[in-house]
């Protein structure tokens, strides 16, 4: 896994303080090769099953000053999606540490978090809850949402009959719409189409410019 940052704007001369800060962070993870699959067979066989453990983030170090962006890339099964779901505080690390500065927006599986019951909008204010926004805050931002998604007469209809395009589409105009200090995407933007896909970066560009 490497981490690249983005070219260097200008910035005002002084220091700019850490948005992430990540210290010799590590997470393993169990393989089992024998896993047992019921209570009577664990009983029995007096074991809960031979593992290995695997290393998938080893002592990685990198910080992310406020209003720039950091790319990180890597073969599959590198540690990318663990780094990211460490730093949205879905998984915990083994080592080191990890500070991440303010709210944190993440998008990091299509769909995930959603209510699949649940319509898009009944859905944004869920999310929301989810970033600690009142049904008030978001109220006014229902139809700036719903019109970056580009979802109109779907609104209303649960997101269980969404595609896989949709559903990111709402995802990511939920996350730019609770205004986050930090944006973290993984490949979930893959499955829109170009034209989505740029108007997402150019909102990311908007978010480091400000």
């Amino acid at each position: 896994m490497t981490a690249v940052e983005t070219p260097e704007a200008e910035l005002e001369a002084g220091p700019v303080e850490p948005a992430i800060v990540v210290s010799h962070v590590s997470k393993r993870f169990r393989i089992y090769r024998n896993r047992e699959t019921t209570l009577k067979q664990t009983v029995l066989s007096g074991r809960r099953g031979v593992y290995e453990e695997f290393t998938a983030v080893d002592d990685i170090s990198f910080e992310v000053p406020t209003g720039q962006a950091l790319g990180i890339f890597g073969r599959n099964g590198s540690g990318k999606s663990t780094m990211l779901k460490m730093l949205a505080r879905i998984l915990a690390p083994d080592g080191g540490s990890i500070e991440v500065k303010g709210r944190v927006a993440a998008l990091l599986e299509v769909g995930a978090g959603f209510h699949p019951e649940y319509s898009a909008i009944e859905n944004i204010f869920l999310s929301g809850a989810f970033y600690g926004m009142s049904r008030s805050q978001l109220k006014p931002r229902v139809d700036s949402i719903i019109e970056f998604a580009e979802l109109g007469r779907f609104a209303d209809n649960p997101v269980k009959t969404y595609s896989s395009g949709m559903y990111a589409r709402l995802g990511f105009a939920i996350a730019v719409s609770v205004e986050p200090d930090v944006l973290l995407c993984d490949e979930v933007l893959a499955v829109g189409d170009e034209s989505f896909r740029q108007r997402c970066y150019e909102r990311m560009l908007e978010f480091r410019d400000a």
